[in-house]
């Protein structure tokens, strides 16, 4: 990433060779008797043998970064078992993250680069699939999914069965029918709780299983009221708890536990909000709104309007954020290894807008209501990209 390296300042990219999230599902498809998928293994033993245990779990925690975990839970049982430090994949972010969890591919390979993205001519979000322009009036997700989603599910390819708990309000949608595959949805009410204790209850099980839970619940919170608030220290403290009596549960089975999120957080401060359309000559020279995310903006540009854009936009938004072509970050391997995705380069747009530390980039459409968040990712700075890998043999 050297190239990148000198554009971004600073910046944490990915690690594809052996200390990231890619890799690591690599080495857990092979220890749990799935595909080869291609990818570097994870460099570290933390997971050497585990495939051994009769039941595996890995529990996805959505945005606890290894900075959230160091600083709201020092001391927490998630803390005491954190084996290793590994990155997440870019953009840190769930759409990307997540699916590279439940299918073993890279950004590249599987396409999903943004909470929203382009998609033939609409601008849609790829988990809900709601489409953000042109907007319509819904009922097109089964539409939008048949010819989104193309890398193939994971789980349901493992030498046991799986089973994924997933809140109840994703558990039945297209994106998590397509990704799950073959394998058994388990929907869980009311809060972790409920999905803890679905989980420790299979645990009994004297088949052998691959069990993945997903927690989304401290990743809404930190949107809302921030990394480092009380409420996010209070919420992680639950799920440490949880998490410390699955283990009670585990002990008794012989089971593994591997904790994991998609990616970390930082703050964002309200003054560091940049309407990209108050600029009405920079922004007409969009072919349509932006796309990515706020850490992360893709530029689809007019015609010819390449060079103008880009010189407008560092002398005007520059102390915001690096300007950079897009196919930059696709040669320079950013999205990761693997055959790319026939529509990667359509959906990076022309310019990718990067925003700096503590900055964020939006812009606002008819119907639209300013978007304002207390915590965000999907960016470069280090807390974005640095997640923990927690590991728990019994």
């Amino acid at each position: 990433m050297a190239d990148l390296a000198s554009l971004c300042p600073g910046a944490a990219w990915p690690d594809y060779q052996g200390g990231g999230l890619l890799n690591l599902m690599q080495t857990l498809s092979l220890e749990l008797g799935g595909p080869d998928l291609g990818h570097a293994p994870l460099a570290s033993d933390a997971l050497a043998g585990i495939g051994r245990r009769r039941h595996v779990c890995l529990i996805l925690i959505d945005g606890l970064g290894d900075a959230q975990l160091r600083r709201l839970g020092p001391d927490s049982r998630l803390r005491s078992l954190q084996r290793e430090t590994i990155s997440s994949v870019f953009p840190p972010t769930t759409a990307a993250a997540v699916t590279t969890v439940l299918t073993g591919r890279s950004p590249a390979e599987h396409g999903l680069i943004g909470w929203h993205q382009l998609h033939g001519e609409e601008i849609i979000a790829p988990l809900p699939l709601y489409a953000r322009h042109p907007a319509d009036a819904g009922g097109q997700e089964l539409r939008r999914a048949d010819t989104l989603y193309r890398a193939r599910p994971l789980f349901d390819r493992l030498a046991r069965p799986a089973f994924l708990y997933l809140p109840d309000f994703i558990a039945y949608s297209p994106c998590s029918r397509y990704h799950a595959g073959g394998a058994e949805r388990v929907a869980y009410r009311g809060g972790m709780a409920d999905g803890f204790a679905r989980l420790a209850r299979r645990l009994a099980d004297p088949e052998p299983a691959f069990h993945y839970l997903y927690l989304p619940q401290l990743d809404t919170l930190m949107h809302e009221q921030g990394p480092d608030s009380d409420a996010a220290r209070a919420l992680l403290a639950e799920i440490d708890a949880a998490f410390a009596a699955l283990l009670g549960e585990a002990e008794g089975c012989g089971a593994a536990v591997i904790a994991i999120a998609d990616h970390g957080f930082i703050a964002a401060p309200d003054a560091q909000w940049l309407d990209v359309d108050a600029d009405p000559e920079l922004y007409g020279l969009l072919a349509r709104p932006l796309s990515g995310e706020t850490r992360l903006a893709y530029c689809h540009l007019r015609p010819g309007c390449a060079a103008r854009f880009i010189e407008l936009a560092r002398e005007r938004l520059g102390h915001a954020c690096w300007v950079v072509e897009s196919r930059e970050l696709r040669t320079s391997g950013a999205f990761g290894p693997g055959p790319a995705h026939p529509d990667l380069a359509r959906r990076c747009g022309d310019v990718a807008l990067i925003a700096k530390p503590g900055w964020n980039l939006r812009d606002t459409l008819p119907g639209e209501e300013t978007l304002r968040l207390a915590g965000v990712h999907a960016g470069v700075h280090p807390d974005e990209q640095a997640i923990p890998l927690i590991v728990y043999r019994a």
